[in-house]
């Protein structure tokens, strides 16, 4: 009886022990289901303010901004070209592709090969 009296008085034994998920929300009212998708997108953009300096640490990059992180990305991306066929894809560098195409490039950048060292290079095998 003593356990009932003050499990009773710490808002209900019960409530406090189901667990949250955004599937089922504690309470059934609006203002329950708000607060909860609120903290649990607190709890998110906390675990990923945490994450940013290790992962930079780690990398030895450092901190920018979004539209400068925006211009590295478009640089690093910038002579890659998606090649979609017969259900697959791939993402290629653009003179590997113009190979694989036979277009005669005028400076062939350093490590791309022969069209046959760029399809073993990805596993691939020509048809010829």
């Amino acid at each position: 009886m003593m356990m009932t009296a003050v499990s009773s008085r710490i808002v209900g034994l019960k409530e406090n022990t189901q667990p949250w998920s955004l599937k089922h929300p504690p309470q059934k009212s609006a203002r329950a289901v708000r607060v909860h998708v609120l903290f649990t997108l607190l709890m998110c953009a906390l675990a990923t303010a945490y994450r940013l300096p290790c992962e930079q640490e780690a990398t030895g990059r450092e901190p920018v901004g979004w539209q400068r992180w925006r211009r590295q990305l478009l640089q690093e991306n910038r002579d890659k070209v998606m090649v979609c066929a017969q259900g697959c894809y791939g993402i290629f560098p653009m003179a590997a592709f113009a190979l694989l195409l036979g277009v005669k490039l005028k400076d062939v950048p350093p490590g791309i090969g022969t069209p046959h060292e760029v399809l073993a290079t990805y596993g691939l095998t020509s048809h010829a």
